[in-house]
């Protein structure tokens, strides 16, 4: 069999000098009939029953000069990188995300009708049929726009299972949107979900087989993914001049900037789908979720020392909202404390007409001491006292 030094060198990518090839060769029992600068001849004996060509020659000097003297080198062909990659991998972890919460993911169609444009769109700018962005020459009357809003496609598909008899459903959709806004044509990707029927039609037994979703439902499963998927410090703010397609909504919120939109489906529309439960949407601008995202985690030891915790039940006009006890918290900005949540709402005997009860748990810690109670009732008392300046508080005493 004839081994070519140049090919030797072409195959294993590396530089094999000649007499090294020709001592590996003796090594392995080949006798070298011939040899020259070029090439060289050897025979194979009849027990070396694999080695019938010259790749397989090859293989054996590569094996014996040592694979690991073969430098690794990118692969050849179509490599390099494009800016879509990222964004297409923080997408896939958002499906995984929303799948994880229960969620069963849709796609619907890009071209709609503008009826159903201008009726679902959550845009104050798609209201107007002229700003949707409606196509010259369209096949169809029912799909001669492009989607303004997710909305539209995710009703169809809630009507689709109703009228399969599965009024139980939970589905989400990640999509482009387009817009015409003073004649400017803009295509947005967008993230909605839709909520209607049983929370857990699984469940056999039990008082919450029975139990239908509700708009905290979405708010949770909104907060939750925005929580995991590195959107912090969302808030949010009920319209009070809801639009005809909600019955009721609120603003999804990042400082001043809106993500989105949610509310319970108008009952009228609801009736016009043919949904025979309650249903509840959201739609956020999915662009400005993936430019203000944190994706990195930190980790933060268990505490060392023991936390003090102070309740306080205080009655509030009955428009007061949680908001604006956490701005108020923000606020003072009371040292050392953790954390705050609020644990019951009370109205009824003993409580004055058009006023509630609010209770809340405020802890405090210090992770480098234990602190003492005249560090913390100092810092809660002023708390409790601006309770009372701004929202007209009054704190109940058990």
């Amino acid at each position: 069999v004839k081994c070519r030094f140049a090919q030797v060198n072409r195959l294993l990518g590396i530089e094999v000098p000649s007499e090294t090839v020709k001592k590996i060769f003796t090594s392995l029992s080949l006798l070298v009939v011939s040899s020259d600068k070029q090439a060289c001849e050897v025979e194979v004996p009849t027990f070396r029953v694999d080695l019938e060509r010259e790749a397989d020659l090859i293989e054996e000097i590569g094996r014996l000069y040592g694979v690991d003297k073969i430098p690794a080198t990118p692969p050849r062909g179509a490599i390099g990188a494009h800016a879509f990659d990222a964004v297409h991998d923080q997408i896939s972890e958002a499906r995984r995300l929303l799948a994880g919460l229960g969620l069963n993911e849709a796609q619907g169609q890009t071209l709609i009708s503008d009826a159903a444009a201008v009726l679902c769109s959550v845009e104050p700018v798609a209201r107007n049929q002229g700003q949707i962005a409606g196509l010259r020459h369209p096949l169809s009357s029912d799909m001669n726009a492009l989607r303004p809003s997710l909305l539209p496609g995710l009703l169809d598909a809630l009507r689709h299972n109703s009228a399969r008899q599965n009024t139980d459903v939970a589905l989400f959709e990640i999509g482009r949107v387009f817009l015409q806004p003073d004649g400017k044509f803009k295509e947005e990707r967008r993230l909605a979900l839709a909520l209607t029927g049983r929370r857990s039609p699984a469940f056999w037994a039990g008082a919450e087989r029975d139990a239908k979703f509700d708009l905290y439902d979405l708010k949770g499963a909104l907060e939750e993914f925005l929580e995991q998927f590195g959107l912090h410090g969302v808030t949010w703010s009920r319209r009070e001049d809801s639009r005809a397609f909600f019955l009721e909504s609120a603003a999804i919120q990042l400082g001043k900037l809106t993500l989105g939109e949610m509310g319970q489906l108008s009952p009228v529309l609801q009736k016009r789908y043919d949904l025979r439960d309650a249903v509840f949407l959201a739609e956020l601008n999915f662009e400005q979720v993936l430019a203000r995202r944190t994706p990195s985690k930190t980790f933060k030891p268990l505490p060392m020392f023991p936390a003090v915790r102070r309740d306080v039940a205080m009655l509030v006009p009955e428009a007061t909202a949680h908001e604006a006890i956490v701005n108020v918290v923000k606020q003072v900005r009371p040292p050392n404390l953790e954390k705050f949540e609020l644990f019951d709402i009370f109205r009824g005997q003993n409580i004055p007409a058009g006023r509630k009860s609010l209770a809340y748990a405020f802890t405090y810690r210090n992770p480098e001491r234990t602190l003492t109670d005249a560090e913390v009732n100092a810092a809660h008392e002023k708390l409790v006292e601006q309770f009372k300046q701004t929202l007209q508080a009054t704190v109940r005493e058990s």
